[in-house]
């Protein structure tokens, strides 16, 4: 009985810190009024959609209580890492908030609860949690599921004076497209590709599933480019000059940055139904 009654006076104390303190309220969650930057935020997510606001507030409120019920905290590294991207965020599209009237501290707010998922992600399937995954599971996945290299590219085309753009002719497809078969040749022989090319060489990491910025099939094509080694990718009007990199090179740590969204990916639809199960207990209305 009395873990009952804590767990109540713990819900409740953390749907006050949700409430309203400009104006009336639109939304409220088990009768709290919900703070009204916190929803303009999300109408303006899902475009007045009132079905998704709810969804989203009532994901918000389960979310946060729920962390704080289990006396979760974030490492100094997690707080830094969010103070960063929140100013990132506001540095782009803070005059747009400022004009809708959500705060940055409200944005801070709404970000934290997305980091607050990734700690219940690791409190549940973590290596302490209820159903650990294992690192080698994770690792197995992201292994299979994501390519990282170094590479530069170039168009294929011109522009003119307008800015229009102007078909390459074969001669000058061929001045491009050679420099970067010397360049494969010399990375294959053990130069660094940015002693091979004189492009601006960039680091990526691509997904299976999504090329992000890459033209349509670039991951198909770079998957058959052994670890450690160069190739020439044409595609569309774009050749790129692509060096893959082994995905656990320590240089990158890319599976650091990656591991909860793999984690998130491998356990996501448990987690999903977990949240929606808690989510019975915070209705909007």
């Amino acid at each position: 009985m009395k873990k009952t009654i804590s767990l109540v006076m713990a819900v409740a104390v953390c749907l006050l810190s949700f409430a309203s303190c400009s104006g009336p309220a639109k939304v409220k969650v088990n009768g709290t009024k919900i703070d009204n930057e916190v929803y303009t935020y999300f109408d303006d997510m899902y475009a007045g959609n009132e079905e998704e606001i709810k969804n989203a507030i009532s994901r918000y409120v389960t979310v946060n209580t729920e962390y704080n019920i289990r006396n979760l905290t974030l490492s100094a590294s997690q707080k830094s890492d969010l103070a960063q991207d929140v100013d990132d965020l506001w540095h782009i599209y803070g005059a747009h908030y400022k004009d809708l009237g959500v705060s940055k501290q409200t944005i801070y707010k709404i970000k934290t609860s997305e980091v607050y998922e990734d700690a219940l992600l690791e409190y549940y399937y973590g290596p302490d949690g209820y159903e650990p995954v294992s690192e080698n599971t994770l690792k197995e996945y992201f292994k299979k599921n994501y390519i990282a290299i170094s590479y530069a590219t170039e168009y294929l085309f011109n522009f003119d004076e307008t800015g229009a753009l102007v078909p390459m002719t074969n001669e000058e497809k061929t001045v491009i497209t050679d420099e970067f078969s010397r360049a494969v040749g010399l990375i294959n022989t053990g130069s660094l590709i940015e002693e091979a090319t004189e492009k601006d060489v960039q680091e990526a990491i691509i997904h299976s599933a999504n090329d992000g910025n890459f033209p349509s099939g670039f991951y198909k094509e770079v998957s058959n480019i052994k670890v450690g080694s160069a190739g020439m990718v044409t595609l569309n009007d774009y050749v790129f000059l692509v060096e893959r990199i082994d995905v656990f090179d320590e240089e990158y740590a890319y599976y650091d940055e990656y591991r909860t969204i793999c984690l998130r990916a491998v356990k996501g639809k448990a987690f999903e139904k977990l949240i929606a199960s808690w989510a019975q207990n915070y209705v909007v209305d």
